[in-house]
Formats: structure tokens, sequence, C-alpha cells
């Protein structure tokens, strides 16, 4: 199917976490649909200063309510996803590194992790359409992460009456990072929870696959079932993709023209001024068939 649905990414020219409106402002002239609001845990000194939070900690209401904007007159057509702790190091005040640890084996803290985005979006006014999760390390088996998927769904569907499609980020350094693992999830997960297998999916971020995988990224790439792709962060290191990479952005994005649905993709790029060239990457990509048919055969 051609085309995708683009998330304007998370770019640091705006305020850190901020609300809907001034991010919206930005993705609609650059013909993005939906918005990336990040939902992770306390991550800064500011945030301890303005908080009284340690770094790592879950954001509670008062401490949503100091990080993010609320803005009247939301649209009905802003769309926003919520991209939640990403489980890298961070240094606290005293320059020590901190990690949160990601416990999808503990239901509990699986039940708080929901609370506290269910605090966001009614925060913000309005629930979010897609919610990104990262699979933190070995200890979270397969089953774990998608239990905890279904109850986030859950908690949502009982909270606002909307069912998010919740999508899990692989990373070069966590426990999913590569396509066999990729598939070995998406095995458990539709065995485990088949009644939730069109409200989850993968958000394939190909530069961490091809870090983690390097000559065999092909083969690693073509492992992943295409039904579990559903959306893809495109970039280079953060910054803007490029034919010359040493990712194969071709065979990427002969994947994702495959595909049997219309997927997301969010050009993870986090300056503003370079966010317009990787959209202009992406529909350059997304359309060579196209082209190289358009201009004739070669001689």
């Amino acid at each position: 199917m051609p085309g995708a649905d683009y998330i304007y990414p998370n770019v640091t020219e705006v305020t850190r976490r901020g609300g809907l409106l001034e991010r919206w402002g930005l993705a609609e002239p650059l013909g993005c649909t939906y918005i990336e609001i990040p939902a992770d845990f306390i991550k800064n000194r500011t945030e301890v200063e303005r908080t009284g939070q340690d770094i790592g900690s879950m954001l509670t209401r008062s401490s949503i309510e100091q990080l993010y904007r609320q803005d009247a007159g939301l649209p009905s057509s802003l769309g926003y996803l919520l991209h939640t702790e990403p489980g890298i190091p961070r240094r606290d005040h005293h320059g020590r590194q901190v990690k949160a640890e990601l416990r999808w084996r503990d239901p509990e803290w699986v039940i708080a992790l929901g609370d506290m985005l269910l605090e966001v979006g009614d925060f913000l006014g309005v629930p979010p359409d897609i919610i990104e999760i990262h699979p933190g390390d070995r200890k979270n088996t397969h089953a774990d992460i998608a239990t905890g998927m279904n109850t986030l769904i859950t908690a949502h569907k009982n909270a606002f009456g909307v069912e998010p499609l919740v999508l899990l980020e692989n990373h070069k350094d966590q426990s999913i990072s590569t396509g066999s693992q990729m598939r070995a999830f998406w095995a458990t997960l539709t065995g485990l929870e088949p009644g939730i297998a069109d409200l989850v999916g993968i958000a394939l971020d190909p530069w961490h696959l091809h870090a983690a995988t390097r000559e065999d990224f092909a083969r690693s790439l073509r492992q992943i079932p295409p039904e579990a792709l559903k959306a893809f962060h495109i970039h280079n290191d953060l910054r803007p993709p490029s034919v010359t990479d040493d990712v194969p952005w071709s065979e990427v994005f002969s994947v994702i023209r495959g595909l049997p649905g219309r997927p997301y993709i969010k050009p993870a790029v986090y300056q503003k001024s370079r966010v317009a060239e990787a959209v202009a990457f992406c529909e350059r990509m997304l359309a060579a068939p196209q082209v190289r048919y358009a201009a004739g055969p070669q001689a």
C-alpha cells in the first residue's frame, strides 16, 4: 500500500514536554498527521528541581502539571503519540549514571506506568492515539511485554473509551534488537494475546537494527513478520538519512512499500530545521519504483 502517515518528532527547540498545539503548528505544514509527545520518567536536573522527584522516577499528577501544558481549543484532527521511558542511561546532578529499569515482568509496575500515561492524557485533554514502549533487558520475557501491552490498552479503554495502538520499539542495547527476536516476540504475542494483534505492533528503527546486526541486516529485516510492522523510525543516528548511509534504505523502503497496511513513519531527527529534509527523503524513497518506471526502460 503506497504512502504513510507521518509523525512529527519531539524536536529540541520546542518546550521540553509542553503541550500539544506548539508541536501541531510545526507538524501541519509538513503534512504530518501526528505529533510525538515525550512520556518518559524524570530525566534531568531541571525536572528534578521542578518536581522534587529523583531521576528515573515515574511522574506523579503533580509533576505532570508542572512539566506539561494544557491547551484550549484542540482541533479534532490532532493526533499524538506518547513516547514512553526509553530506559537509556542519564546523569543525575552528582554526575552519576542513572538508568530507569523497565519492569514489564512486574504487574504492579505496569499498572503504575499505565496510570501515569492516563494522567498525562487526562491533563493534555485528549488520550493518545499511539503509545510507544521499549523492551528493556532480558529479565522481561516476550510474554511479560505482550501482557503489559494488553494492560495499557485495557487501561485506556476503561478510562477513555478508546484503544490506542501500542508499538514496541527495537533498540540495539535492549532485549529485542534483531529480526529473529522481533519474530519470536510476535509469535508469542499472537499466541498469548490474539485479541489485540490489530492494536499492537513493531515500531521498527532500522538504524538500531543495523547497529545490532551489521552485515546480517538484510536477512534480519526479512525475518520480521510484515503484519507486525506498523511504524518506522527513519534516521541516521538522529540525523536526516541519505542513500549513502550504511543502512541500506532501499531495502527498508522496499519492505515498507510491500506492507499490507499503511504504516506510520516518524522522521526521528530532533532539529526542527531538518525535519522537512527527513520527510522529503521518505517521500522520495516511497515513490522510488514509480519514478524509475516513469523514466522508461534503460538503454
